[in-house]
């Protein structure tokens, strides 16, 4: 048999269903935030405008070149006058020479140099060779225009070439370095870019992205690392 629930108990059973239904939504608003946040932060997502070279190389604001001062050492505290109208006796002033003075404040701990802007993405070459595809060179393109914005064009940068781990470790070394001069020459010869601004090296297989997957395509890449100004 159903229970029959007076006015005031269903008012509250109701009050209870809409509590629930509300902590139910607010957690709900949270876990799709959260997932907005990592969407938008996430480190593997391939640059393909120069947007989005700009928005991972430019240095965050007031980030580079910051310098923290130390806070001074705190004032020792002042000892009590004398009375000028009676003398102290002299253990008395014994013990007033000898006191315990407060220590001087440590300065804070200096912070953590920010790590420095840096993005890897994939560059197209011909098999075995350091020669641009036309696809390789679309992306260079948008690469060579976000180093001549406003943005990023005080700043010098790091070309670093990677290979897979197939292969003779010397032989992918040296490609690596001419796979990353020809990103350097192309940026200097189609946009002007100084090649003062522009240092190239290579890695070969040292650091793979994907180690699990030596011969992952994640492994063939170029890094770009802001060096500052």
């Amino acid at each position: 048999m159903t229970p029959v629930l007076s006015e005031s108990e269903r008012g509250d059973a109701r009050m209870g269903s809409v509590r629930i239904l509300r902590t139910a939504l607010a957690g709900l608003g949270l876990l799709m935030a959260l997932g907005g946040v990592a969407a938008a932060t996430d480190p593997t997502a391939a640059p393909t405008t120069s947007e989005d070279f700009i928005r991972a190389l430019a240095p965050a604001a007031g980030g580079r070149g910051l310098s923290l001062g130390t806070a001074g050492a705190a004032e020792p505290a002042a000892l009590p006058p004398a009375s000028p109208s009676v003398s102290a006796p002299a253990p008395v002033a014994a013990a007033a020479s000898t006191a315990v003075r407060p220590p001087a404040s440590r300065p804070p701990a200096a912070a953590k140099p920010a790590a420095a802007p840096r993005i890897s993405f994939q560059v197209e070459f011909a098999f075995n060779s350091a020669e641009l595809t036309p696809k390789a060179a679309g992306i260079l393109d948008e690469l060579g225009r976000a180093l001549t914005s406003p943005e990023l064009s005080a700043y010098r940068f790091q070309l670093t070439g990677h290979t897979d781990g197939v292969g003779n470790p010397d032989y992918n070394l040296a490609l690596s370095k001419r796979r990353a001069a020809s990103v350097r020459e192309y940026l200097t010869r189609s946009f002007g870019v100084s090649p003062n601004r522009l240092v190239a090296i290579g890695r070969g297989s040292q650091q793979l992205l994907d180690p699990a997957n030596p011969a992952s395509d994640a492994n063939r890449r170029v890094e770009i690392v802001n060096l500052g100004s």
